[in-house]
């Protein structure tokens, strides 16, 4: 317990903080724009997307841009993790080699790094609320939850992808190509609906971790009520996503320095 403790003490924190906020202002600047670039792709897909797909779709445009708008937000805080996390221990290569940091350290600050370009996206969820007139009621406070699970799982995610990256360096070039079809088989450019609006539903999306971690957090914000399947999936995937990095952070984390 005390171990746990001091590792979440508010000093790591803080350092985790500031290393991913210094490391995220680094990034942008010498650009014109600076963070703002991470709202331009996102706002060109959303203005083409939202108006060709919901002809497509035979939707309105006050439901389709609501749920696209969401689901590519919480989308980029998925794929951030996910690709992110195989390459997290190669990056920090000299680091490693000095040993001067903790792993646990890079690991946080990686994590970090993705929720900091993920609420600079936020803004534009609460421009189309806005734009629609979307009223957000108490139970959208659920969403929280989904975002603080994402995130904990966005944790042992990049630990144990971290590690397998760092042994077998073709793990990048994989996550990265099944996640482009993951996008696609996940209900974010479409609707499944009940009369099978994007012509997906049903129970593919049940083997779709993807759709249930993106509904505990899109479901509450409109208003629609969380399939109880969707708390099983995540809740389960956290808990074994969590022994699997635990065991492989134990049996390989010492092996790192020679892997990078």
């Amino acid at each position: 317990m005390s171990e746990i403790v001091s590792l979440f003490s508010m000093k790591r924190i803080q350092l985790w903080g500031f290393t991913s906020w210094f490391q995220f202002l680094i990034r942008y600047r010498k650009t014109l724009l600076g963070p703002a670039w991470l709202l331009v792709g996102p706002i060109m897909f959303i203005a083409f997307l939202g108006l060709l797909f919901a002809q497509v779709g035979g939707v309105s445009r006050a439901e389709f841009v609501p749920h696209l708008t969401i689901g590519l937000i919480v989308w980029t805080l998925i794929s951030g993790f996910v690709i992110g996390s195989t390459n997290v221990f190669q990056q920090a290569k000299g680091q490693i080699l000095q040993g001067g940091i903790d792993l646990t350290d890079i690991v946080m600050v990686s994590v970090f790094s993705t929720i900091i370009h993920f609420l600079h996206q936020i803004v534009l969820i609460v421009a189309v609320f806005i734009i629609f007139s979307i009223s957000v009621t108490p139970y959208a406070l659920f969403s929280l939850v989904g975002v603080i699970l994402l995130i904990i799982n966005g944790i042992w995610l990049t630990i144990f992808f971290g590690i397998i990256g760092a042994r077998y360096r073709d793990l990048a070039e994989i996550v990265q190509a099944v996640m482009r079809i993951a996008f696609l088989a996940t209900p974010i450019i479409w609707m499944p609906g009940e009369t099978g609006r994007g012509g997906v539903m049903g129970v593919f999306l049940v083997y779709n971790p993807f759709h249930h971690f993106l509904e505990l957090i899109r479901a509450p914000l409109l208003g629609d009520p969380i399939a109880p399947l969707s708390w099983m999936v995540v809740l389960t995937i956290t808990a074994i996503g969590f022994i699997l990095a635990y065991f492989c952070f134990s049996r390989f984390a010492k092996n790192l320095a020679l892997w990078v």
